[in-house]
């Protein structure tokens, strides 16, 4: 391992220098062509030597030739090896030289071992505001020397690969006789490269360790580079299969030894690598028409398995799904293949895919599974592929199709939740509504175009159901990202939970109905997590509206009355955190008959609500309106904490007050903010008061009609 140190202070000259001296060893042995064995034998048969022993010399001077010709190779490749290694060092460095001026730039200090640091907040510690802009200050610091670190990590990376795969060369290409040069050497490059992994990989379980490393260091130097992909896939063959048919078997076996008992982890990587290199080479269609062709009839045939099922499916999904980023035109192109098999065949389930096609334990054969783990990492692919306007796809995976244990996936534990095809469905269709990567840490994206609002609206009616008894049928693997697309739609969940809407929600023009959101919602909430994430997006997106009214706002009219515009959008926060305690209220009535499993749902709502998520606005909140997300939440996770008995069950809004206290705290700090005192505050029609007093109608309103009729709680 190169360490950031050795990196800084390493002379990389010496490598240069070395792979010119060996440039010029191999021309010099080059001009020697055919002519030592020659000169030699004619200058003795001139001399008249003659007998056995001539012959001998004779037969041993020819063969100086060949020695000289395997050397000048041998040379050449050393020099190859040494020059590729003094490019990939020289960018090492220089990679670590930006990142080490940027980090200068920022007035940041780099410790020997590469740790980042930043200098205090300049500034008066007497600013009233002090405690907020140091919280800022320390977050927007922490994030740019992460980023530092993170470039000079990567560096080191970088040098680290260069050096293991030249020491890895340089072994191969040296060989290991001790009386000849090895006949045979690759040299250094993608394509020599390329061939070395190829021998490598042919060994699959019979790999030394040492071996194994060598082909990981040599996938991972040469990830993304499309000629040594190219020419990996097309070298491959294996028991006599060659192109896509020994591509699926090593997909399937490498697959296999990634959940064995030895040197897992080593060929996990090796199985990772070889789906980056598939990605790599069919980027822009690389192995043309007829590869691709080929790798969908060899996925489709039965193979793999005594019994008969389709096992290569799978193995090219599981592959794809593992770790590479394919493009739109070939994730489209398996994708519409896989619905297309899968649809129109006569087997389904176990019949099609296998016993372990039901699987909750890791092993799960499902093909969609990693068709939709590949599909949620590029999510413009994601939503070409649901688009209701190009194909069934989504309509088939929605409706049609039967998903390993079907109907029974509510009560699946989260763990094993997460492991399933419905999961990583869930991942697909978070990418295609919203356009990120569910594994990712990229900014919203906004606005939400026509299709992503579309696969939307369907995606929650189909799991919203008809009645109050559907309103936790939604499958455990779909909460985290039903709920991850909720709150990404935040601006139209509010216009739907605060308004009655005579056309589609704005912005992104949603027409589910509130009851069918709703149910969508408390399906989400058997998770505490998800049901965070949703009232946290809520409460950004008023704050975020909030913040949007001026000090004349909070001034009493003429008639001594608030601002009506604020009056109504304070309506329709109310109603809207009304509709999220009747959610709130539900689960605890529903885990009331055990009060630890209450508690702990409690206690992680609470964790993940107060915590740090992703921002779901589409631009990042001010100071202010950060400030009462920070008021709002606090404030609701206080009241949040009353335990929901028998006598609150009845009428809710009557002991469970959490989101109108909430609202409250936020009302009120706006008005601080604006410079009212306490005691205008407490005077008798003051704005604040009115606006809580006139909320107070319309949370209870939203909580007690959620509760009874979304809900049907007596």
């Amino acid at each position: 391992m190169v360490s950031f140190k050795e990196l800084g202070e390493a002379d990389i000259s010496g490598v240069t220098e070395a792979a010119e001296a060996w440039t010029g060893v191999a021309k010099a042995l080059a001009s020697l062509d055919g002519r030592v064995g020659k000169d030699l034998t004619t200058t003795a048969q001139r001399a008249g030597w003659r007998g056995l022993a001539a012959e001998t010399a004779a037969t041993a001077m020819r063969g100086i030739d060949t020695d000289v010709k395997q050397a000048s190779a041998v040379a050449t490749a050393l020099a190859a090896i040494m020059s590729t290694a003094a490019e990939e060092f020289t960018a090492a460095r220089n990679d670590l030289i930006a990142a080490l001026y940027d980090a200068k730039v920022e007035q940041m200090t780099i410790t020997p071992r590469g740790e980042v640091r930043w200098p205090p907040m300049p500034g008066s510690r007497n600013d009233p505001d002090a405690a907020d802009a140091a919280r800022k200050y320390h977050a927007e610091m922490k994030a740019r020397a992460e980023a530092i670190a993170a470039r000079i990590a990567a560096a080191a990376d970088k040098a680290t690969a260069a050096d293991q795969a030249a020491t890895a060369a340089l072994r191969s290409d040296i060989g290991a006789g001790t009386t000849s040069f090895n006949p045979c050497p690759y040299g250094s490059g993608d394509v020599a490269d390329a061939n070395r992994a190829k021998d490598l990989m042919a060994k699959c379980g019979s790999l030394t360790d040492e071996e194994l490393k060598r082909l990981q260091d040599l996938m991972k130097l040469h990830a993304g580079s499309r000629d040594f992909s190219t020419t990996l896939l097309n070298g491959l063959s294996h028991g006599g299969r060659t192109g896509p048919d020994a591509l699926l078997a090593y997909a399937k076996i490498y697959g296999d030894l990634a959940h064995g008992n030895h040197d897992a982890k080593g060929y996990e990587d090796v199985h990772g690598s070889l789906s980056v290199a598939l990605a790599t080479a069919t980027r822009d269609g690389g192995m043309g028409k007829d590869w691709e062709n080929n790798l969908l009839a060899a996925a489709r045939r039965p193979g793999g398995s005594a019994a008969g099922c389709n096992e290569n499916y799978t193995s090219l999904t599981d592959l794809m799904g593992a770790k590479g980023t394919f493009d739109r035109g070939f994730l489209n192109k398996v994708g519409n293949d896989l619905v297309d098999f899968e649809r129109t065949g006569r087997l389904r389930g176990e019949q099609l895919w296998g016993p372990n096609w039901s699987s909750v334990t890791g092993a799960q054969t499902d093909p969609v599974r990693g068709l939709m783990q590949a599909l949620s990492r590029n999510p413009e692919a994601s939503k070409d592929f649901f688009d209701p306007g190009k194909s069934r796809n989504l309509d088939y995976l929605l409706h049609e199709r039967k998903w390993p244990n079907q109907g029974f996936e509510q009560n699946q534990v989260d763990a094993l939740a997460r492991t399933t095809s419905r999961r990583a469905f869930g991942d697909a269709l978070e990418a295609a509504t919203t356009g990120r990567d569910p594994h990712g840490s990229q900014p919203p994206v906004r606005p939400h175009d026509r299709v992503m609002s579309q696969i939307m609206d369907e995606t929650v009616k189909s799991f919203a159901g008809t009645g109050p008894a559907d309103k936790t049928s939604l499958p455990a693997g779909l909460r985290r990202p039903m709920a991850d697309m909720v709150a990404d739609y935040a601006a139209d969940m509010h216009e739907i939970l605060g308004k009655d809407l005579y056309g589609p929600a704005q912005p992104d023009g949603l027409t589910v109905s509130r009851a069918q959101l709703l149910r969508v919602i408390r399906g989400a909430a058997e998770d505490p997590g998800s049901f965070a994430i949703v009232h946290r997006a809520a409460t950004q997106e008023i704050a975020h509206r909030l913040d949007g009214y001026g000090p004349e706002a909070f001034v009493p009219d003429a008639t001594g009355g608030a601002d009506h515009r604020l009056t109504a959008f304070v309506h329709e926060a109310g109603s809207s955190l009304g509709a999220l305690d009747a959610v709130y209220g539900d689960v605890a009535v529903d885990h009331g008959e055990d009060e630890k499993a209450a508690q702990n749902w409690r206690e992680k709502m609470n964790y993940h609500l107060l915590g740090t998520p992703v921002n779901m606005l589409p631009q990042p909140l001010g100071d202010i309106a950060q400030r009462l997300v920070d008021v709002g939440t606090s404030k609701y996770a206080e009241g949040a904490n009353a335990v929901i008995d028998a006598e609150t069950r009845s009428t809710l809004s009557s002991r469970f007050s959490a989101g109108h206290s909430q609202l409250g705290a936020m009302i009120d700090y706006k008005a601080i903010r604006f410079g009212m005192g306490t005691k205008a505050m407490d005077e008798s029609g003051s704005v604040p008061g009115q606006l809580k007093e006139s909320a107070r109608t319309f949370y209870n309103t939203g909580i007690d009609d959620t509760y009874r009729t979304v809900f049907g709680r007596a």
